[in-house]
């Protein structure tokens, strides 16, 4: 849950203004893709 609510912080930030078109994948890191 933690990791989900880091991401949607960062996501709504100016300093993810430049971030489109992209799929974020947080799951800790089990699936490295």
């Amino acid at each position: 849950a933690d990791e989900i609510g880091s991401a949607v912080v960062y996501l709504s930030s100016a300093e993810a203004a430049y971030i489109t078109g992209t799929t974020l994948h947080v799951n800790g890191g089990m699936a490295m893709l």
